[in-house]
């Protein structure tokens, strides 16, 4: 991972707040790099339909693209239902809704400290909806 936008923890911000302008729900970043030695941070938000979901991760792949951060890996892009994208040090996840309550991952990762991050004006805490 590139130190571009000045650390992981920046960019775990970065992506949520790009992933709520293209208004994805509940979007969630852990801190789970104590736990897991892969990655410093997940980044988990919910789409509205596979298109939603398929789109906003081109749209996160392109602007980080241009402000010097490069995707090393990419799942799930064609089923549409969990798109998994690696930058490294932080992988966000894009679910459906259903999808999101079937995997669960804040009860897996619920241990590890939330990240408070703000966009479009309001911010979110440990705690907080959305």
């Amino acid at each position: 991972m590139s130190e571009r936008i000045d650390g992981s923890r920046a960019l775990a911000q970065r992506c949520a707040e790009l992933l709520d302008e293209k208004k994805l729900q509940d979007v969630t970043i852990f801190q789970v790099g104590d736990v897991i030695q892969i990655t410093e941070y997940f980044v988990i938000a919910s789409g509205l339909s596979s298109r939603h979901i398929r789109n906003v991760s081109g749209y996160l792949s392109k602007t980080l693209r241009e402000e010097g951060v490069l995707r090393t890996g990419l799942e799930g892009y064609h089923e549409g239902k969990w798109i998994l994208l690696d930058y490294d040090e932080v992988v966000v996840h894009l679910f459906l809704v259903d999808n999101r309550r079937f995997y669960d991952l804040e009860l897996l990762w619920g241990d590890c400290p939330r990240v408070e991050w703000s966009s479009s004006g309001r911010s979110t805490a440990p705690g907080s909806p959305g």
